[in-house]
């Protein structure tokens, strides 16, 4: 088990557990398939192609042909609506009050760099993190714990010592890969019903989430 007011770094997915991106990415990987191939795909079968960065998943939806054109559309699409995006409420509360503690925080992201800087950048988050893993700074992408290793192996942390916040099940499964502690949000409404059959802490609520990560005796299930 994992005493929550143990744990030096919280390390936190970011499309769904910081963000409320999902709508916004369906629709920019929808915009490109238009163009370039006069179709759409519905959010699940988008999520399913999930886990590398955008990039990868562009290449795997539509293939390599005028790549950098149908990039340059999808970054553009994606810059110009990330006003119809906005951080979950509470959240830069908690992040605030976690630096406040002493914790260190990190973003472990399947993002690429380019989308996750500007996510980032825009709703004025970046200045929070000790430390952003995104898919692009790793060859194995979740649900693979390499996105972990990296922001443990640079800060000096053990897995231990750290707990992993993310709406996902490859999220979890990294988590539990790498040995740290977990808590699943459950508040986007993507990832809503994702760990109905796991068995591990819940938040349905970023004010939950933030009772978890700083009320002195909860304990978080070891991933």
């Amino acid at each position: 088990m994992f005493r929550i007011r143990e744990y030096s770094l919280a390390l936190f997915d970011l499309d769904g557990t910081l963000a409320d991106t999902h709508q916004l990415i369906f629709d920019s990987f929808n915009f490109i398939l238009r163009k370039y191939r006069s179709t759409e795909m519905t959010p699940r079968e988008i999520l399913s192609y999930f886990g590398p960065p955008e990039e990868i998943c562009i290449v795997n939806m539509i293939g390599a042909d005028n790549f950098d054109s149908v990039w340059k559309d999808f970054i553009e699409y994606y810059s110009s609506h990330l006003n119809e995006t906005m951080v979950f409420g509470g959240v830069k509360e908690l992040l605030s009050e976690l630096k406040s503690a002493g914790k260190l925080i990190g973003v472990f992201t399947a993002k690429g760099s380019k989308t996750a800087e500007i996510t980032l950048g825009y709703h004025g988050l970046r200045a929070y993190f000790d430390i952003v893993v995104t898919g692009s700074h790793v060859k194995n992408h979740k649900p693979h714990p390499e996105g972990i290793d990296v922001a443990l192996r640079k800060l000096g942390i053990d897995a231990s010592d750290t707990i992993v916040i993310g709406d996902s099940p490859s999220d979890y499964k990294a988590a539990a890969a790498a040995g740290t502690g977990f808590v699943a949000v459950t508040y986007d409404t993507v990832s809503r019903n994702r760990f109905d059959s796991i068995d591990c802490v819940k938040a349905a609520s970023v004010e939950e989430l933030h009772r978890l990560l700083s009320r002195e005796g909860d304990r978080v299930q070891q991933g």
